[in-house]
This record gives structure tokens, sequence and C-alpha cells, in this order.
């Protein structure tokens, strides 16, 4: 799996979204480390929560959620 996003909990939280309604398989990793503390550093570093794909779904995920990323 390929991380494709890390923001605050609830900017994963739409681009988890966003992907589902377009059938697209994610995964959420770190989405209780970054709930604990979001204010100070946590052991994640800087937006610990990232989203990950599947190899094959990276393209599709990557342009549907380059809106995000500005």
């Amino acid at each position: 799996m390929t991380t494709i996003f890390r923001g605050e909990h609830y900017q994963v939280m739409n681009a988890k979204n966003i992907l589902l309604d377009h059938d697209i398989e994610v995964f959420v990793e770190n989405e209780l480390m970054g709930t604990i503390r979001s204010w100070g550093v946590t052991a994640g570093g800087f937006n610990p929560i990232q989203l990950k794909v599947h190899e094959a779904d990276v393209e599709k995920a990557t342009a549907l959620l380059q809106f995000l990323a500005e």
C-alpha cells in the first residue's frame, strides 16, 4: 500500500470519503494517534494520520485528492 495523503483528522476523513465514493479501498493509518494531543508533537510527527491505497489505485486516488493538497 502507498501513502497518498497526510493531514489533520477532518481532512483525512474528507479525503477518505471521497475515495470511498469512487470505489477506492482505503486504509487509515494512525487515526487514533492523530486525535491524541493533536496540538503537540506526537509519535507520528506533524499530521500523523495517513491514507493508504493499493498500488493499482494510486494514480486515480491522487487525481481525486489533488485539490486537497492545495
